[in-house]
């Protein structure tokens, strides 16, 4: 190994218990090279990031860093992952319950950019330069996914690393914060900062990459200088898409009028700690809709869907009026939530790791985080058909945790569906999923419509990754007397 060899690997395995994820891996990386690695959901993406930074021990072969640079120290990750363990352990020490006003901040975005460092004059530009400087009191249990990515690229630049690995770099942003993404990313691929990009499709290479890796099934299929590997990619690969049946519907243990709207909201106010959220905000959602919710990072998507939901307690007082009842008049929360199948990044960053693929799936029978009953006969039946239509059946005992991001996303995506819910919420439903299974989800989401299985609410920042069957568009626009409020087409 040269002293110019940032890193190097020879014919390393490795395996997530006993899961193998990497094969004969061999690669090197000099310095001045800037890489990215494409490959599909369950690629091995993460596996050989982890094992550049030492957070996954190779079964055989060798590994060797240059001389002087610190894994733990020196190498930082920018992922959902990294997203996960800190929501994790910051609920571990959630006191909201001793707090007058039941809330706890929890850990701000300044603590959790700072970490143990004292503040140096480099932080206002960082924040200022991420895009995080209003939200630096906030928690990060409460800011927006596109917030969450903003703070932990602040977070990773504050702490000065020779190297920083960031898995899939424009997933949940807006647009405009898309554009201010990549041309930071371009600044930083021009400096000496040794940067690793986890992609899934070689369409969003930033042009300051100079070596590309594709992997497959946690092989390395091609590897080499930017312009070589490109002339071997196919520039649109076939989309893997599955030709099944629907699966079978449950019976709905709930009716609603048919003739009210779905869901009616007027003059809908929120605010926390006297900073508007939502303002004036009215919308109807009538039968045979289907709606794209859209507006940038923090103008409050998520508030909006926990007010319909049922996970906020502010919809009590207001003008809300959820399938013909007004909300706050004696239901209870599950008579709400049956009605709804949701798929969102909280739910996965909290899910239970632990739990097997077909049990999280079946949870969503029951609409709880674990699965505290016994699924057997015709509802066991539909949650195999679910698996067997997502493409994870061959996964139903695989711990939920073990799943590559994308395959988790699929497996909450079946969740959702397997109750046949009135309303079905898919809030960035395709995140962290390839193009083929992004286009499989397309084509689930517009059969789910056809056969009026469910009501679609639909949340992307992507205006061309749409379902063809939405009818309807709620978007959230600034308001003059604060917060954010809709307009609907």
């Amino acid at each position: 190994m040269t002293t110019n060899t940032l890193f190097s690997a020879q014919d390393c395995w490795a395996a997530y218990r006993t899961t193998p994820v990497l094969e004969a891996i061999d690669w090197q990386w000099q310095s001045g090279q800037q890489w990215a690695v494409i490959g599909g959901n369950g690629a091995g993406k993460s596996a050989l990031a982890d094992l550049l930074s030492n957070e996954l021990k190779p079964q055989r072969g060798e590994r060797h860093w240059q001389e002087g640079l610190n894994p733990k120290q020196d190498i930082q990750q920018l992922s959902f992952e990294r997203h996960r363990q800190l929501i994790e352990h910051d609920k571990r020490f959630d006191n909201s319950n001793e707090n007058e006003d039941a809330f706890d901040t929890g850990t701000t975005v300044r603590r959790y950019i700072l970490q143990n460092d004292p503040l140096d004059e480099r932080f206002n530009a960082i924040t200022q330069r991420c895009g995080v400087n209003h939200i630096l009191d906030q928690g990060v249990r409460y800011i927006s996914t596109g917030e969450s990515r903003k703070t932990l690229l602040a977070r990773a630049l504050y702490h000065a690393p020779s190297i920083l690995i960031i898995d899939n770099p424009f997933e949940g942003l807006d647009l405009e914060s898309q554009a201010g993404f990549r041309q930071l990313l371009d600044e930083l691929l021009a400096t000496n900062l040794s940067i690793l990009l986890l992609l899934q499709d070689p369409c969003e290479l930033p042009d300051n990459i100079t070596h590309i890796m594709t992997l497959e099934q946690g092989r390395i299929t091609q590897q080499g200088p930017r312009a070589e590997v490109i002339e071997q990619l196919s520039e649109d690969s076939p989309l893997a898409t599955q030709n099944l049946a629907l699966p079978e519907a449950l019976p709905r243990r709930y009716e609603v009028p048919e003739d009210q709207p779905l869901l009616s909201l007027k003059q809908v106010n929120v605010s926390y700690h006297d900073k508007p959220v939502l303002t004036d905000l009215n919308w109807q959602f009538e039968h045979g809709q289907h709606c794209h919710l859209s507006g940038p990072n923090g103008a409050g998507k998520s508030t909006l869907l926990s007010l319909i939901s049922g996970d906020n307690h502010k919809a009590y007082g207001q003008d809300i009026t959820l399938f013909g009842r007004k909300r706050g008049s004696g239901e209870t929360i599950w008579d709400i939530k049956e009605k709804f199948g949701v798929v969102n990044t909280e739910l996965q960053l909290n899910h239970i790791n632990r739990m097997r693929v077909a049990e999280v799936v079946a949870s969503g029978i029951y609409d709880t985080v674990g699965l505290y009953k016994n699924c057997q006969g015709k509802e066991r039946e539909v949650v195999l058909q679910w698996l067997q239509f997502a493409g994870l059946d061959d996964l139903a005992k695989t711990p939920f945790g073990e799943l590559s991001f994308g395959q988790q996303r699929l497996a909450l995506l079946a969740r959702a569906m397997v109750k046949s819910p009135l309303i079905l919420i898919l809030d960035e439903p395709c995140l962290g999923l390839d193009r083929a299974h992004r286009q499989q989800i397309l084509n689930l989401v517009d059969q789910i419509a056809h056969h009026q299985r469910s009501h679609v609410l639909y949340v992307s920042h992507v205006a061309d990754e749409l379902p063809s069957c939405i009818n309807q568009r709620l978007q959230l626009v600034t308001h003059k007397q604060g917060g954010y409020t809709g307009t609907v087409s």
